[in-house]
């Protein structure tokens, strides 16, 4: 429970689905009074019972918080693997949660699902009672089909009821689809004596029969009647329309909630059954159906098959600017710009992002690395309806920022997974305020496109990372993290035909480590290592910014100061901070010094401007009297 609200997992699939968003709204209705929440862990894409899929956007189910979560239900059809559910039951049983399955069966689960078979007999009966037909056709699905052989079965009993032989010519098979169909229909009219009904196991399968009857010159249905099942819009919108029985998914949601109550109060699980219900209609000779308007079905149709042709173009032009962006702060900011809230407000306006912080550094390929999705900590990247435009920290304990606020409202959240290239990167959740099929039609292309936009961005972050690297290795001393002499020939040479440097003065600073060979000699090559590293760390803490300090050679080091400097102090710095380090490193640290001074044109000699300071350094160490 969260407050005094309990809290039920729908785990399901694309719940842009006309019937998985109207079983959501269906079931939420029915349960919300109760002072239950439901929460909707869905994916965008169906597995197909792939049992050994490792398509990371299952990951949206493991961040299910069974110790927040008072029951599940799970509709199994929709997900489409019995490993997933498995997983998802098992976890519920830990905590001893009761689980509702629709359109499954597992052990120790309720198991409520449409009774095809009795709705199914209902269309046989009323076009071999009602309609008194004498030679009927079953046209299957694909044989050996679970739900294509039942309704085979049911045809065959009731043929036996109403005492019409049967024979194997009585039964063709049009695979549920188009082209199958219509070749079965075809073979169909070429028989010498064709059936007067034909029924359907499905509604694309009957809508291609009489597309091939009607080409044929028969009419449906004063010659042929023909039958179809599963209600879809595409029925209601044929002519003629098609006799059909309709799986009412709020049908199927009511008896779902209904159950999940029983279970709540004690009750244990059981098998429910719910009858679909048969529209008869013009295809075998009855009224046209008014309880499903064309208008209402063409509505449904276009809202299904239409909508959203321009949000190609916007999403592909967000992803864009999100993954060129610098940082995730700006990858964040073309979610929160006006740009974005334009083009999807209902979504952008009620949508979180939280990611798993780990994706978002730099210096490791997030997609290469081995990860666990239960661990690691995350970030809130986007809320809608917080301002503040920074990355921060975030709790996924909490499950959503101002999560008690938002179940006020009653309506579902739902929780969609980040994913690309088969890694994990956080989730989505929507928290719309209304049931509108637009909206939730939606959220499969906002997750998409910030699934493209974040995980481009987070691949070019890190190329760019491995390019600096790069760079960083082929300019910089490894020892030192001075310039190599390479990478400095570059910078002086800029520096020369800079005219903000024109006339400038020019100190080179030459520095030559002392006695580096009776260290290594004495205390090893990796104290002399660390003798060269503390004089260059040294003398570019010493020197003003913009001096180019470089790694000239084995223990010789150079600086150029330009612009006016007092290159005595710098010197007494540098001489002071190796003292002080040579205490921290048990050893004497010391170096000799030389300068020259002279000026930036664009015929500097270098070579003769280091000459000079060597002669210097080196008349230093014969003052000093420290042999080189």
């Amino acid at each position: 429970m969260v407050g005094d609200k309990k809290i039920v997992a729908l785990c399901t699939s694309r719940v842009y689905d006309p019937q998985v968003q109207s079983f959501i709204e269906a079931f939420n209705e029915k349960v919300k009074d109760q002072g239950i929440r439901v929460w909707i862990y869905a994916l965008n894409a169906d597995i197909y019972w792939e049992e050994d899929s490792d398509s990371a956007e299952i990951a949206i189910f493991d961040i299910i918080p069974y110790d927040l979560i008072d029951a599940v239900v799970l509709m199994d059809e929709k997900i489409k693997s019995h490993r997933i559910a498995e997983r998802i039951i098992a976890r519920a049983a830990d905590r001893k949660l009761p689980v509702v399955v629709v359109d499954g069966q597992y052990p120790g689960t309720s198991d409520v699902r449409f009774d095809f078979a009795a709705g199914f007999e209902a269309v046989v009966r009323h076009i071999l009672i009602d309609h008194g037909v004498k030679r009927p056709h079953f046209m299957g699905g694909i044989k050996g089909n679970v739900f294509s052989d039942e309704r085979e079965e049911v045809f065959r009993s009731v043929l036996r009821e109403v005492g019409i032989p049967f024979d194997e010519s009585m039964v063709s098979y049009g695979e549920f689809w188009a082209a199958p169909a219509l070749e079965a229909a075809k073979k169909l009219v070429k028989r010498p004596e064709i059936p007067d009904a034909i029924i359907c196991a499905n509604d694309i399968m009957a809508i291609n029969v009489c597309a091939v009857l009607r080409e044929s010159g028969y009419n449906v249905p004063e010659d042929v009647i023909v039958t179809g099942f599963d209600g879809f819009d595409e029925a209601f919108l044929s002519m003629p329309a098609i006799t059909t029985v309709s799986c009412d998914s709020v049908q199927l949601a009511a008896a779902s909630a209904e159950q999940l109550l029983k279970e709540l109060s004690g009750t244990q699980p059981g098998t429910v059954r719910v009858v679909p219900k048969m529209y008869a209609n013009e295809s075998c000779g009855c009224p046209r159906c008014s309880e499903i308007s064309n208008d209402l079905a063409l509505k449904r149709f276009n809202n299904e098959y239409y909508r959203f042709q321009d949000d190609i173009r916007m999403i592909h032009s967000i992803t864009t600017r999100m993954l060129s962006s610098e940082t995730a702060d700006k990858a964040v900011f073309w979610l929160r710009s006006d740009y974005t809230r334009n083009f999807m407000n209902a979504n952008t306006g009620n949508l979180c992002c939280i990611v798993k912080s780990e994706c978002l550094r730099t210096d490791v390929n997030y997609f290469l690395t081995q990860q666990d999705n239960n661990g690691g900590d995350y970030c809130l990247l986007y809320d809608a309806a917080n301002k503040v435009d920074k990355v921060r920290p975030f709790d996924p304990k909490k499950i959503v920022p101002r999560l008690e606020k938002l179940l006020e409202s009653g309506y579902p959240l739902i929780f969609q997974s980040l994913d690309y290239m088969g890694r994990s990167l956080g989730y989505l959740c929507y928290y719309m305020q209304s049931y509108d099929i637009t909206d939730y039609a939606r959220t499969p292309n906002i997750t998409d496109m910030i699934n493209m936009g974040l995980g481009g961005y987070i691949n070019m972050r890190h190329q760019q990372y491995l390019k600096d690297k790069v760079e960083e290795m082929y300019r910089y001393d490894a020892l030192t993290g001075l310039y190599n002499r390479l990478a400095f020939n570059e910078a002086i040479g800029a520096m020369k035909v800079n005219p903000d440097y024109e006339g400038f003065p020019l100190t080179v600073l030459m520095i030559d480590l002392n006695h580096l060979k009776m260290i290594n000699d004495t205390l090893g090559h990796e104290y002399g290592d660390k003798a060269i590293a503390t004089v260059a760390v040294a003398m570019r803490a010493s020197c003003p910014r913009g001096t180019l300090c470089v790694r000239f050679g084995g223990d010789e080091m150079l600086a150029f100061v330009p612009g006016d400097c007092d290159m005595p102090a710098i010197i007494d710095e540098i001489k002071r901070k190796l003292e002080r380090e040579s205490r921290k490193a048990g050893f004497t640290i010391s170096a000799s010094c030389g300068s020259y001074t002279t000026k930036v044109s664009a015929d500097l000699d270098v070579e003769d401007a280091v000459r000079h300071a060597d002669e210097e350094m080196y008349a230093v160490k014969r003052r000093e009297r420290t042999p080189a």
